[in-house]
């Protein structure tokens, strides 16, 4: 058989993920064939009767080995909706803790090229656009470095790796059924290729087009409307990536936002719980929902933290602000009212006036006092220079970041 290599930093460390499959044992085994500094990752989710089986097989196999070895056991642990996607960030969420606590680079995963084949031919048949046909070989996973060091290799060469090798391993016989999508396109495509049948659907996925896109969470309207879809979804896929969401988006449903867009003065969609786009006053707007926080900050003088920075330390008169013992700087409500030179402003005719991002208008800080009066709303404008001596910044961009 072809020999096979990890070509892996021997002086960086790696955290391996192993369900004690054949595919991840042949991972684990390759890992100290080349002295790699590893450890073990294992989930155990109590769904099949060989699942402590397997987990006392390889953590035997880890003792003989003196490799430190870590265990996910599920089993007083209820899932929460879809058993797949619960599992998947269950384990993944799981392997960045081992990862943290051992100060690992990355994560290595035993996906190979049938499993490359298989997801393609998947995607094919949902017919909806991917950034990546395939399964790439690095990825950032719910905030882990993920690296895939054998999808050169098929399923059939890394079990004859390990059955040459005598290398324990055990087979899910859930794979075995077509009880899911993923195991029909296994049993009845994938595993029925030729050599020549499969190397057409490798260069057929190797020549997929790369789409360009610059990844900036503030556009100008009319260049966003002027997208392409792949271009849209891959902009989008990689702020989900980012906020650790993810949400299938159809090429009816970009159509969608761009209509709404369009036609619309203020229109907004949440794309995932962590994720929104907005598109007001010309522009569009990707939005972190997670910064979008309630605040209530009591100061003397001075105060600042990630999105503000305030210094009253040497009066604030400029603003009309008389300095009390305390001050408080909060969400402005939007249902208040502004004084100024005894007229009476109202808070959201104003944020209108100003011409204020709708996002912003969630989280732009007020002065009040003690009493709960409030004292001064800092002014917005998207190109607004502050003159006053005494400081109040705003970092918008804040709430735009990822």
């Amino acid at each position: 058989m072809n020999k096979i290599e990890l070509n892996l930093d021997k002086n960086k460390k790696y955290v391996v993920a192993c369900s004690f499959g054949p595919d991840s044992m042949a991972l684990l085994a390759l890992a100290i064939k080349n002295k790699l500094q590893i450890v073990v990752a294992h989930v155990n989710y109590r769904k099949r009767e060989a699942a402590v089986y397997e987990q006392k097989a390889l953590e035997k196999f880890c003792e003989e080995r003196n490799i430190k070895i870590y265990v996910l056991d599920l089993l007083k642990v209820k899932t929460v909706g879809n058993f797949q996607e619960w599992a998947r960030e269950t384990r993944y969420k799981f392997f960045k803790k081992v990862a943290e606590e051992e100060k690992a680079d990355a994560v290595l995963v035993a996906h190979q090229q049938d499993d490359v084949i298989e997801t393609y031919l998947m995607q094919k048949k949902r017919n909806n656009f991917v950034k990546n046909p395939g399964i790439s070989d690095k990825i950032e996973l719910f905030g882990v470095k993920i690296i895939r060091p054998l999808l050169g290799y098929s399923k059939q060469q890394l079990q004859a790796f390990d059955d040459e090798n005598r290398i324990p391993y055990s087979v899910d016989e859930s794979n075995l059924t077509d009880h899911y999508s993923r195991n029909k396109i296994r049993h009845q495509i994938v595993e029925k290729l030729s050599e020549e049948e499969r190397q057409k659907i490798l260069r057929e996925i190797g020549g997929k087009q790369t789409i360009s896109i610059e990844l900036k969470t503030t556009w100008e309207l009319n260049e966003f409307l002027n997208l392409s879809y792949e271009q849209i979804l891959t902009l989008l896929d990689f702020f989900m990536e980012k906020s650790k969401r993810h949400s299938d988006l159809s090429k009816k449903y970009v159509d969608e936002i761009k209509k709404a867009f369009k036609s619309e003065s203020f229109s907004s969609f949440d794309i995932t719980s962590n994720l929104r786009l907005e598109a007001e006053y010309g522009s569009v707007f990707i939005v972190n929902l997670q910064r979008l926080i309630h605040y209530e900050i009591h100061f003397e003088g001075k105060t600042r933290n990630e999105f503000l920075e305030i210094d009253f330390s040497n009066g604030a008169e400029d603003r009309n602000i008389k300095i009390q013992d305390k001050l408080i700087v909060k969400n402005t409500d939007i249902n208040s009212v502004l004084i100024i030179n005894d007229y009476e402003y109202p808070i959201n005719r104003a944020f209108i006036d100003w011409k204020m991002p709708h996002y912003l208008r969630e989280v732009w800080p007020a002065i009040y006092n003690e009493k709960g009066e409030m004292l001064y709303v800092p002014r917005y404008r998207k190109s607004f220079k502050d003159k006053h001596k005494s400081k109040f910044l705003i970092k918008t961009e804040y709430f735009t970041e990822f």
